[in-house]
């Protein structure tokens, strides 16, 4: 099928329509056992399973747009990568970053010879990019990075594989000439990125331990799918709980073994508050960070929000490139730190913050600096004025730990969706995407909801990602 993204998710909408009712029923009958074979689901605070839903209908990209997508993320990233040594740099760069002082004070000890060199970050860039559209290119946004924990090194895969052989087969039976490729997959991403800074800092990666808090059995569990792509892969990998690790004799362990390098689960605030009074057991974490070891690395910390003013404050543009900055005007959301100040609104204006965030209610959203899975966000158009004004007294309270940022449209659009009775009706969702791209490729996480506020933890549902052949 030679056509565009737009036409082909336009005729597999169709298609899905056109599937005799027994034949959607044995999908429906399969959806559940083949989710839990391909590790689609994530677990209860009860500490139970529960199947992520993930839609029947996928998105599909063309060359053209994973060109452009890569380009634009990979500009960004180059931006971000300019936030750490901008924060060691600048007192008004650490104003607007504003680190916890065991944060602050780990940073400095990584980076007490110089700017600590080369950082390792896998980052996801979220937005409000879909492809089921034909302004595509122009009408999106970048809402926030990512770059601890990120969601997806195991599902975006793993999606795919689920659609494979769940419906797939259907679409071709009813598009045959219809043509899917796999997209490049974020674990081999993640797999060539810790090679690739292994050999930076004079190791061979021969071990390699993914790192989470081990005594909570809530909420996602992918790594240890990725620890068993990694052996297949020919890396040692296991997963353990960051305060496993053991300094002596010039290497670091893990359960008896020297570990070549780290991937991260937690930030270091996390950290502490995992490890209570009894701090000595983050010892091996910290020199970890010293020693480079690290995935992602010190500058990883830097996943503000606020970071997106170092991008949109004119006071901070000479640190960029034109083409840093052109990314920015089009596609990065307009944000400020909450405190008491004067700064510029998305004109360039000079005006009070607070006062200017009352007055601008409709058009503005609040969301804390740090937190993620889509808690305490606040959209002014869906509040009325005294809320709203309440909401931003709480913040005054606590003044460096919001952000209010530009709103922006989340897309809705149709999916098929499946009742028992076998009819399949289209229904609008919510739709975002999340971005990691790097060297070696470009992998897209997406993410749909009834809710404007989109997220996996708050009952969301998964897109599989697929290539145009």
């Amino acid at each position: 099928m030679r056509t565009t993204p737009l036409r082909a998710m336009e005729e597999i909408n169709s298609a899905f329509l056109r599937i005799p009712k027994e034949e959607v029923r044995r999908l429906l009958e399969r959806r559940d056992p083949l989710s839990i074979k391909h590790g689609m689901s994530m677990f209860t605070s009860k500490g139970k399973p529960r199947v992520i839903d993930v839609q029947m209908r996928p998105w599909v990209l063309d060359a053209a747009q994973k060109r452009f997508f890569h380009r634009a993320c990979r500009l960004l990233r180059g931006a971000l990568a300019r936030v750490m040594p901008l924060y060691l740099a600048d007192p008004a760069v650490r104003r607007i970053l504003p680190l916890e002082p065991l944060e602050h004070e780990w940073l400095l000890q990584a980076n007490a010879g110089g700017v600590q060199r080369p950082q390792a970050v896998l980052d996801r860039l979220d937005s409000t990019a879909t492809f089921a559209c034909s302004d595509w290119k122009d009408n999106f946004w970048f809402l926030e990075p990512n770059s601890v924990g990120i969601g997806g090194v195991h599902y975006i895969q793993a999606t795919c594989e689920l659609t494979k052989d769940w419906v797939i087969p259907s679409l071709h039976r009813a598009l045959p000439d219809l043509s899917l490729v796999f997209p490049d997959d974020i674990r081999e991403i993640l797999f060539k990125l810790m090679a690739r800074h292994a050999r930076a800092i004079g190791r061979k990666l021969r071990r390699v331990v993914l790192l989470e808090d081990q005594s909570v059995n809530e909420g996602t569990d992918e790594f240890s799918s990725v620890a068993r792509q990694f052996n297949r892969w020919g890396v040692q990998a296991v997963t353990a709980d960051p305060r496993e690790i053991v300094a002596r004799g010039g290497e670091l362990w893990v359960r008896g073994k020297p570990v070549d390098l780290f991937y991260r689960d937690t930030e270091i605030t996390e950290l502490f508050e995992m490890a209570g009074k009894k701090t000595r057991l983050l010892d091996g974490m910290r020199e970890a960070f010293l020693r480079n070891q690290m995935v992602s690395s010190i500058a990883g910390e830097f996943d503000h929000k606020s970071a997106w003013e170092l991008f949109t404050n004119p006071e901070f543009s000479r640190h960029f490139t034109l083409r840093q900055k052109n990314l920015f005007r089009k596609h990065v959301l307009w944000t400020r730190l909450l405190w008491q100040r004067k700064t510029t609104d998305h004109r360039g204006k000079t005006v009070d913050l607070f006062p200017y965030a009352r007055r601008n209610r409709e058009t503005l959203v609040v969301k804390p600096n740090r937190m993620y899975g889509g808690e305490g966000v606040y959209f002014g158009h869906q509040m009325t004025q005294s809320a709203w004004e309440r909401q931003l007294d709480r913040t005054a309270r606590k003044p460096g730990t919001h952000v209010v940022q530009q709103a922006t449209q989340v897309r809705a659009e149709l999916f098929p969706v499946a009742s028992r009775d076998g009819r399949v009706r289209l229904e609008p969702f919510y739709a975002v995407t999340g971005f990691v791209a790097t060297r070696d490729g470009l992998a897209v996480l997406g993410r749909s909801s009834k809710e404007s506020v989109v997220n996996v933890s708050r009952h969301g549902g998964l897109i599989a990602i697929w290539s145009l052949g």
